[in-house]
């Protein structure tokens, strides 16, 4: 019987060498991110700590790197670690089993589009690991805050995630393509468009797809959201960026 959710790699974190898990949900009930839509969800997660804890304490290296909206540096992060949490005590349950060959064919066959990194940042896994599901998908969107570090074959599948103008810059200079968290009033680069979803929410990243990496696509911003506390933390930090 088709399960929700499968491990689909357990191994030593390309960040810092500790164990993380990479683990795929959404086969059998669909993600209630509306903005996501129907995508495939990826959790890169620490095998030792929950989720919670681990970024409280700043324990969260193995899957963030040094990722600046980290909770123990700005506090800024979207993600709602609820979600997360529970995958983690699922996994430690032993709820999810193995990803195979059927799981694989079955992803070929009905060409589920893929969230590259729903939590934890993508380049914490082997490269390999991850392109037998992107390939089999055919679909996909993913983000990168280790543009810097990362193998840049990367760049074929992510966006370099960043924040200010003189970021992109740099990231586009390298090969990247960006996307980037903006105030509410922020202009748009020249060579930006706003996300599809903030202009028209009936537009999901299931069927947008523009966030797909390395193309002739635009470059894609978006308004920071999210709890207030955590928009506050983001602008904080933007501020303290310009000074």
């Amino acid at each position: 019987m088709l399960q929700n959710g499968y491990v689909v790699w357990e191994g030593s974190s390309l960040i810092d060498g500790s164990p993380i898990v990479l683990i795929l949900t959404g086969f059998v009930n669909p993600t209630s991110n509306r903005k996501t839509g129907r995508q495939l969800q990826s959790w890169i997660l620490s095998q030792n700590y929950v989720p919670t804890y681990a970024a409280k304490h700043g324990l969260d290296n193995s899957i963030c790197g040094n990722c600046p909206l980290k909770l123990s540096k700005t506090g800024s992060c979207y993600v709602n670690l609820l979600t997360p949490n529970n995958i983690y005590r699922s996994y430690i349950a032993g709820n999810y089993p193995k990803f195979s060959e059927k799981e694989l064919a079955l992803l070929q066959h009905y060409r589920y589009p893929l969230r590259i990194g729903s939590y934890g940042d993508p380049t914490a896994v082997p490269l390999e690991v991850w392109e037998a599901i992107i390939l089999a998908s055919g679909k996909h969107t993913g983000y990168t805050h280790r543009y810097q570090n990362c193998d840049l074959r990367w760049q074929e599948y992510l966006m370099a995630s960043v924040e200010t103008e003189a970021d992109a810059k740099q990231a586009q200079n390298q090969g990247w393509r960006t996307f980037r968290i903006i105030t509410p009033d922020a202009p748009l680069s020249d060579n930006e468009i706003l996300c599809r979803h903030t202009e028209d929410d009936r537009i999901q990243c299931e069927t947008c797809l523009l966030c797909n990496g390395k193309s002739s696509k635009p470059n894609i911003a978006d308004k920071v959201h999210g709890l207030n506390w955590k928009v506050s933390n983001f602008l904080k930090y933007l501020e303290s960026k310009s000074n």
